[in-house]
């Protein structure tokens, strides 16, 4: 991952927690989601490092991390783009 995608994950994270405090809020459930899988992806690294996990097990969390990373990055973009429609709109 280049240093733009981790401090991406980091201000991810960062949100994940701010939002946390809203129970019942669609927003934070997937922040949550999306948390899980940096720290399942963490996790099999660290496990791998001290010899309990394989390989292939930590390939594929690392895969899975960089694709919810992606979808984040793409779902940012929209809402960017949205905002930047909406600010062009005359009044």
């Amino acid at each position: 991952m280049s240093i733009q995608m981790m401090s991406a994950v980091n201000g991810y994270g960062n949100l994940a927690e701010t939002l946390k405090a809203k129970p019942g809020n669609p927003a934070a459930e997937g922040m949550a989601r999306f948390a899980e899988v940096f720290d399942k992806a963490d996790a099999a690294t660290q496990g791998f490092a001290a010899g309990h996990v394989d390989a292939q097990s930590v390939v594929e969390a690392i895969s899975q991390a960089e694709m919810a990373l992606q979808t984040a990055v793409t779902i940012r973009d929209r809402i960017v783009g949205a905002y930047q429609e909406i600010l062009r709109m005359p009044l």
